[in-house]
């Protein structure tokens, strides 16, 4: 089965998150620092989630243009 190639962008867009979700989760427990201001499951402030878009945006947007270039 095949995905519609404009989905895949998204789903890797989407899995940078989960991955910088999860890594920020691990990291915020292992040295136990929670933000003061966490609006998001106690745990996340609204500019932590902004910032995790961004990086999946670029990130998505590099690997896209690393794979038109081969």
């Amino acid at each position: 089965m095949e995905i519609h190639p404009k989905l895949k962008p998204v789903l890797y867009g989407l899995g940078v998150f989960i991955a910088y979700i999860i890594l920020s989760l691990i990291i915020r427990l292992v040295t136990k620092r929670i933000p003061a201001d966490a609006e998001y499951f106690g745990m996340f402030s609204t500019s932590d989630l902004l910032i995790g878009v961004v990086v999946a945006v670029v990130l998505t947007f590099t690997h896209e243009r690393k794979k038109r270039i081969k």
